[in-house]
């Protein structure tokens, strides 16, 4: 499938290397010049607890999110660990057990995050809306706050616990019959405009979308993230998908971790997935928000009723 007028616009994840102690022991990561967008992607997994690297409180000229992602697919709200995270002036401690969204708009301090204990591996994915990621230590003297009380602490907005769907059969609705018996979840940052969903993939074949034998368009511009689940080898993505842009649905074949980009107003889809020798994880980021326009077959995204 030859790269040609759309190629560019399919990436290959950077391989995922070893970062040392207190920082990912499998991570990579991905910024502005990669995503030709103010955008930076950090994500990958630990070998072990202990508090994350910088060990200190630190704060950013720019909106970012923490994901911390079970990797159990049939199970996706199962973390596997038990991680304290600090936040704001008063370094309120919040505890996650379960897969959850950690929304850092700018100027607000946070950390420091310890991991411990941890019974299984996980993914923590960090996306800055910028295009490096550039930290300031802040608050070095001020001591770690009590636990935060449930639901009704300063910052328990920020906390988001993911809640996650079953995806069967007719998922997309009348046309698509389809289903990866995976689990999806949405997420929505508090504080500044965000956008990003992510499901399991447990079978294949699979068609995606309302229309899944036909391209659509949106009037936002997202990624759309192939990405492996086996915290052993996160360099590994064991499927093999077709992705298509334009009109002319031109396709490419996605066998790697991959991110496609789907620049606003571009035509894209079909995504299907052909076969897979094990699960992985889909993610659509809308990083800049939808502006409420989520795809749902109507006439500001679809391109079957303009064809």
């Amino acid at each position: 499938m030859a790269q040609t007028k759309y190629g560019h616009l399919k990436k290959d994840i950077p391989k995922f290397k070893d970062y040392g102690p207190g920082a990912y022991r499998q991570g990579t990561e991905m910024n502005g010049k990669f995503f030709g967008y103010d955008l930076n992607v950090r994500y990958g997994t630990f070998y072990n607890s202990g508090r994350q690297l910088p060990y200190q409180t630190q704060v950013c000229d720019y909106d970012q999110i923490m994901i911390f992602m079970g990797a159990d697919t049939y199970d996706l709200g199962y973390l596997g660990a038990q991680i304290d995270f600090c936040i704001g002036e008063d370094k309120e401690k919040h505890r996650i057990t379960t897969s959850q969204a950690v929304s850092i708009p700018k100027g607000l301090p946070y950390g420091p995050i310890t991991i411990g204990p941890m019974e299984d591996r996980f993914i923590l994915m960090q996306v800055a809306i910028a295009p490096t990621v550039k930290v300031k230590p802040t608050l070095k003297d001020k001591p770690e706050g009590p636990y935060a009380a449930w639901r009704f602490a300063k910052y328990s907005e920020n906390f988001e616990e993911l809640a996650f769907i079953r995806n069967g059969p007719w998922h997309y609705g009348p046309l698509n019959p389809d289903t990866n018996d995976g689990y999806i979840t949405n997420i929505n940052a508090k504080g500044f405009e965000y956008n990003m969903s992510y499901e399991s993939m447990n079978k294949a074949p699979y068609r995606f979308t309302p229309a899944p034998d036909q391209p659509h368009v949106h009037p936002y511009t997202e990624f759309l993230i192939f990405i492996g689940c086996d915290c052993d080898n996160l360099n590994e993505f064991p499927a093999e998908v077709e992705a298509c842009w334009g009109d002319e649905m031109e396709a490419h074949l996605i066998t790697k971790p991959t991110v496609a980009i789907q620049p606003k107003g571009t035509p894209h889809c079909p995504v299907r997935v052909l076969k897979q020798d094990k699960p992985w994880i889909f993610i659509v980021l809308r990083p800049w928000g939808h502006g409420g326009d989520v795809y749902s077959g109507g006439e500001a995204t679809a391109r079957e009723g303009r064809r």
